[in-house]
């Protein structure tokens, strides 16, 4: 977009230029025709070069402003010191002056401009005082041909800086809307991929361990086979609904219909009872009175039990697990251990995305969590969330 600006910016330039060098040609020309063919003129040579001097400033106005200014005011102060009287005689050399001082006061820095003003009045003072008529030339020159045409140019020019600085600033606003909204995007997708991991990774790890538990039994325990495959039926319903129910909130067409909560402290049982039901013993204990929290945090809370519990069935082999919180007043401490003896870190050691959405999870809420295998065997997570004002954000 700026480039396109400072473009377009560029053709006027060059087109302005080109309209200056006419402008200044036409003077040029009028000046000289007066000068020659007026009685008026005493100092015919003097006069004509002080009028190209004064009226070929036109032309580079823009370019030099200053030494335009200063050149075709002291060419018209020496053409008066020797006798001449261009500016009272030749009536194209004030529009040419009054251009000058125009673009004193607009193609230069506000200082510049000022001391280009000062100078060009200085410059104009011998012409003023040796030229008949004076008392008029103290009024005349000084403020219609120098001032007002400088002050003109100088508004003009604050109006095209405070546009100019609407239009960076309207592009900066433009840029950071931008970002925010990538950043806000790429927020969600990381949101959505967790819910997703946290959700769809729990029921496919009861699935699969279900699932090879009836192949292995259904010759010799055709009932407990049977009840397996009832597991995997009810753990691929609970995935295909919440994968349903993301996907509406998610859709263009969602009307808002879906009012089912999302999962959150009274969840936590259910989801013992599931993992209990998918094979793995699991128990589930409180110390303390449960206190009353936000949605979002006990939607935290129960994502971080379910992803420490799918790790359990999907690396701990063979084990009981437990699920332990401790109540306070203003923290909640809670613990996923089991006494299995999987391995819960990725190739080269590093941790799963699993363990990484867990801890961001409990960041969200000025919270930690802490995982890792036990001296005895088995592995246990540990997360500490404050429960006071401004846990959740």
């Amino acid at each position: 977009m700026k480039r396109v600006w400072d473009l377009g910016r560029s053709v006027r330039d060059l087109d302005r230029a080109r309209i200056d060098a006419v402008v200044a040609a036409v003077l040029v020309v009028g000046t000289e025709l007066q000068v020659w063919l007026s009685r008026s003129v005493h100092d015919r040579p003097a006069g004509a070069v002080a009028g190209v001097v004064l009226c070929g400033g036109v032309a580079v106005r823009r370019r030099w402003p200053l030494a335009a200014l200063l050149a075709g005011c002291g060419a018209v102060s020496v053409e008066a010191a020797f006798g001449g009287a261009l500016v009272d005689v030749v009536l194209a050399s004030l529009p040419a002056g009054a251009l000058c001082f125009y673009g004193a006061g607009a193609f230069l820095p506000r200082r510049r401009a000022r001391l280009a003003l000062g100078a060009g009045v200085v410059a104009l003072v011998p012409q003023i005082v040796l030229t008949p008529h004076v008392v008029s030339n103290l009024f005349f020159e000084p403020v219609v041909v120098a001032f007002v045409p400088w002050l003109l140019g100088r508004w003009l020019r604050d109006r095209a800086e405070l546009a100019d600085r609407f239009r960076e600033l309207s592009e900066q606003l433009d840029a950071e809307r931008e970002l925010r909204a990538s950043s806000a995007a790429d927020r969600e997708r990381i949101r959505i991929a967790r819910e997703l991991h946290d959700v769809i990774g729990h029921c496919l790890s009861v699935i699969v361990l279900q699932a090879g538990g009836a192949r292995m039994v259904v010759a010799t325990d055709p009932g407990r086979a049977r009840e397996a495959l009832r597991v995997v039926e009810r753990a691929g319903h609970e995935a295909l609904a919440e994968m349903r129910h993301l996907l509406g909130v998610l859709g263009p067409e969602h009307d808002g219909q879906d009012r089912r909560p999302q999962p959150g402290l009274a969840s936590i049982e259910e989801l013992v009872e599931r993992t209990r039901a998918g094979g793995l013993k699991t128990e589930l204990i409180v110390d303390g009175e449960p206190l009353e929290i936000s949605p979002a945090l006990a939607l935290c809370i129960y994502r971080i039990v379910q992803e420490a519990l799918t790790n359990t069935i999907k690396h701990a082999g063979p084990a009981t697990a437990s699920v332990r919180m401790s109540w306070d007043e203003d923290r909640l401490e809670f613990e996923i251990a089991d006494d299995g003896c999987g391995p819960r870190a990725g190739p080269n050691g590093r941790v799963g995305h699993g363990l990484v959405g867990m801890r961001e999870r409990a960041a969200l809420h000025h919270g930690a969590v802490q995982a890792g295998a036990d001296r005895g065997g088995g592995y246990r997570v540990r997360a500490s969330l404050p429960l006071v004002a401004g846990s959740d954000r």
